[in-house]
């Protein structure tokens, strides 16, 4: 156990302990903690993680929330499909274990939305369960130390890395073990130019002796990003100007957006913004100008979006796709739980109205 025992020496002496997660044992905070930090930076996710806890401290006040609430404390952290299943496992929590997440990780997984990697955290984190984890930069240092070099996504590499990750997680502290593996892959294990000078590892490390760091893990192949055209409406009353709720079950779903939507292919902005408009407005635009644009880029897409001012015949009435709509001042568009890309188009309209 050599190997486990430094691990957790040098996470209990090189770790970075002013992170809120940290501080806490309690399971639901370490649940959130992991939902957020999945594929998102550590500084991006701390204001989001010390906000959400705020708005719902407990999972009883989460499951109480109504989604529209969860999705705008979510708002700009991006994959919303997380804050759905935060949502629906919180009414899960209450409703079927009495409001306390369970230690075990095959209840855990029952959970939904709570993946492998995710139960095992929990578990070992928060109830000293030794429940094994493999996210990317625990892969990664097994991979390095043990000289793997095929990719690791692959399935018959994930299920030996996964019990790898089994046989190495003490029966106690494994929660330090476990942070110790993500900390080390975060720090100093990294994707570019690792740290092997300070590595505890690197005495027995592979890759170290063979000069494999650079290609362990292989690149990834990414595909190309789709690339999509979303028009949309500044329509103003006033000082206000009019923004929508898209509905839940979309893409971005719960957030605010200036009402349009995205052109068939070959369709031109404004026969697409004039389609959406009747669709899902009831209204025909009248006078449209060129006002704000600005690319928003998703995991898998590439979405232009283009602000086009106008005004507008037609009655404006209940909206017939968006969840609601409302009237909002200009200069409070800042406080709108607004798409990344929509959030900026705003900026661009208050930075033009400023100026």
């Amino acid at each position: 156990m050599t190997f486990q025992r430094g691990m957790i020496r040098w996470y209990r002496k090189e770790s970075r302990k002013n992170l809120p997660w940290r501080k806490t044992r309690d399971p639901y905070r370490i649940w959130i903690s992991e939902a957020m930090l999945q594929q998102t930076q550590v500084a991006t996710v701390i204001p989001y993680y010390e906000r959400f806890l705020v708005r719902f401290p407990t999972v009883h006040s989460l499951s109480k929330a109504p989604l529209t609430d969860v999705l705008d404390t979510w708002s700009g952290l991006g994959y919303y499909s997380r804050a759905k299943n935060l949502h629906v496992c919180a009414q899960t929590i209450v409703r079927d274990h009495g409001g306390s997440l369970p230690a075990e990780v095959d209840s855990l997984l029952k959970l939904p939305g709570i993946g492998r990697y995710t139960a095992g955290a929990i578990a070992s984190i928060a109830f000293d369960r030794p429940a094994p984890i493999l996210d990317g930069n625990v892969q990664r240092v097994l991979c390095r130390y043990l000289g793997i070099r095929e990719d690791p996504r692959q399935p018959e590499i994930q299920r030996r890395l996964w019990k790898l990750a089994e046989q190495l997680v003490p029966a106690k502290n494994p929660g330090d073990f476990n942070q110790a593996m993500m900390e080390l892959g975060a720090l100093l294990c990294t994707p570019r130019e690792p740290q092997c000078g300070r590595c505890p590892l690197s005495p027995d490390c592979l890759a170290r002796r063979k000069g494999w760091q650079d290609s362990i893990p292989p690149p990834r192949r990414t595909a190309a990003r789709k690339k999509l055209s979303y028009p949309c409406a500044v329509l103003r009353k006033g000082d206000s100007v009019l923004i929508a709720r898209r509905p839940i079950a979309t893409l971005l779903p719960g957030l605010w957006e200036f009402p349009g939507g995205e052109l068939r292919p070959r369709e031109p902005f404004l026969a697409g913004l004039r389609r959406h408009l009747a669709d899902r407005l009831g209204i025909v635009p009248k006078n449209p100008k060129p006002c704000a644009a600005t690319t928003q880029i998703l995991s898998h897409r590439e979405l232009e979006l283009r602000a086009f001012s106008c005004t507008w015949s037609g009655k404006l009435a209940q909206p017939r796709w968006y969840m609601e709509m409302k009237w909002v001042p200009l200069r409070h568009l800042d406080k709108v739980p607004f798409t990344a890309g929509m959030a900026e188009l705003a900026r661009l309209l208050r930075k033009e109205s400023a100026g």
